[in-house]
């Protein structure tokens, strides 16, 4: 009887770990953005929702000046002279040739604020997806990929 006890519970258990590596395989990074947010930089959509690009800034890169400064220092320090490049000042992501889902609310979204993101590293999933809010209320959830 322990056999057919131990059998089960070894089944029991081996499914529960596939399903539970199959829900966090699953997982894709999910982003709202608020365009108001001096953290999320330039954005751009197209006329007919085709495309868009939605661009969020690197802590120490979040104002003008400061991505002035270093692309200033840059160009006049000798030693960065030989370094692969400019800083990367941000996340860019892009959707191209896909509509974005129409949402009324949020309620069943799990998503993470700029903010939230900035804290957890900048890490994005292929897709990341992004979601913005319209003036009517509703929001858009665009499928948008990384191209660094």
């Amino acid at each position: 009887m322990s056999i057919i006890k131990n059998t089960i519970l070894f089944l029991s258990l081996t499914l529960c770990f596939f399903a539970y590596a199959q829900e966090s395989k699953n997982q894709k990074t999910t982003i709202f953005v608020d365009f108001n947010d001096q953290k999320t930089g330039e954005y751009s959509i197209n006329n007919d929702t085709t495309s868009a690009s939605f661009v969020i800034y690197i802590e120490k890169y979040q104002t003008k000046e400061a991505r002035d400064k270093a692309t200033t220092t840059y160009y006049n320090d000798p030693i960065d002279r030989n370094s692969v490049g400019i800083p990367s000042f941000s996340v860019n992501l892009y959707s191209f040739n896909s509509k974005p889902t129409k949402l009324k609310y949020l309620d069943c979204i799990k998503y993470m604020t700029v903010n939230q993101f900035i804290k957890k590293g900048y890490k994005t999933t292929s897709p990341t997806y992004v979601i913005h809010k319209l003036k009517d209320g509703t929001y858009l959830k665009w499928k948008t990929f990384t191209m660094n």
